[in-house]
């Protein structure tokens, strides 16, 4: 009976290694596959990677501060819509970094302005009406200001367009 016990003891104290041996492989394989993540994440041929960070770091510090330069009057225009027609007044400004950029927004304004009516023009009633139309709609009305000022002065000047007025009836 004496030799029982020990045996059983002996079985107990191998069961025992053994869990502490499969919870040592776990936490290494966990280690070595930390490990790898962070060589891919960090490691490799990603120069290009972080020489656009350190750009993008240098142009948002050597930011100029925003002005906010008026579209003067509102863009009033009737619009169409599924089930009825509509009148749009919106009030807009855009966002700009600098004089320079300011100068040569404002010069050009008349012809930012005729491409804002148009495109404000082209909309549908029942697309504008909703926060995410009204969004879309100040998305689009950017890229067309961004548009034009490229093909008018070599650079789209304008980094946002602000709705300061918004009214449909």
């Amino acid at each position: 009976m004496a030799e029982e016990e020990q045996e059983l003891e002996l079985d107990v104290e191998e069961g025992g290694g053994s869990k502490k041996k499969l919870i040592i492989i776990i936490a290494a394989a966990v280690l070595l596959l930390g490990g790898g993540a962070a060589f891919f994440f960090i490691g490799g041929d990603d120069t290009a990677a972080i020489d656009e960070q350190t750009e993008e770091q240098t142009e948002q510090e050597a930011k100029l501060p925003a002005i906010y330069v008026g579209v003067p009057g509102a863009i009033i225009s009737p619009i169409k819509g599924e089930r009825k027609d509509r009148m749009v007044q919106i009030k807009m400004s855009f966002v700009v970094r600098g004089p320079e950029s300011e100068d040569k927004v404002k010069k050009h304004m008349p012809r930012l302005k005729n491409d804002l009516l148009t495109l404000v023009s082209q909309s549908k009633a029942d697309v504008i009406i909703t926060p995410e139309g009204r969004n879309k709609l100040q998305q689009d009305l950017l890229t067309v200001v961004q548009q034009t000022m490229t093909q008018l002065e070599g650079d789209n000047h304008i980094e946002k367009v602000l709705f300061v007025s918004f009214v449909m009836q």
